[in-house]
């Protein structure tokens, strides 16, 4: 990267969202370093104070040099289709029709899940697709096959945002 970062820059290269590299630089989370400097246009950092925290949150995160907005998309809306699914299959009384409707939903991102660069961020969205890959496996099978992948799912949307 360039000699300075500003929070565009930091988020570029970890990958996330401007809005969240903002909220942490306010709330002082995560260790992000004091700026070197203030400007009329924001904080900005020295590469040399802020690269060596850059590399300590993607190790953290399991980011490997940021991830692309393609990336990043398909991560939220495997998350978002993983989440309904678990939702649909916890209600008292079972609606099966929503429920293969958004089996088949989670399942149609599984090629383009498949095709995913082969990093952290790939493998952990085919684990939470895996227990749908089979659409002949048993209802209970798959409810606690994806109860199990939750906190994943949960790590993945809160450090992945859209």
């Amino acid at each position: 990267m360039g000699e300075f970062y500003g929070i565009a820059e930091i988020a570029d290269a970890l990958g996330l969202s401007r809005q969240l590299v903002a909220v942490w630089r306010r709330r002082r989370s995560h260790g992000m370093p004091d700026p070197d400097a203030e400007l009329a246009s924001g904080p900005i950092w020295r590469a040399e104070t802020v690269a060596p925290w850059i590399e300590r949150v993607r190790s953290r995160l399991g980011l490997q040099g940021g991830q692309t907005g393609a990336t990043r998309a398909l991560a939220l809306r495997t998350c978002r289709r993983v989440l309904r699914l678990v939702a649909l299959m916890l209600e008292e009384s079972t609606r099966f029709e929503l429920l293969d409707k958004a089996a088949d939903q989670l399942r149609e991102l599984v090629p383009e899940i498949d095709r995913c660069a082969n990093d952290v961020v790939g493998s952990l969205l085919r684990e939470l697709v895996e227990p749908v890959r089979d659409p002949d496996e048993a209802v209970e099978l798959v409810q606690v096959q994806l109860i199990e992948v939750l906190p994943a799912v949960t790590a993945l949307a809160r450090n992945m945002p859209g």
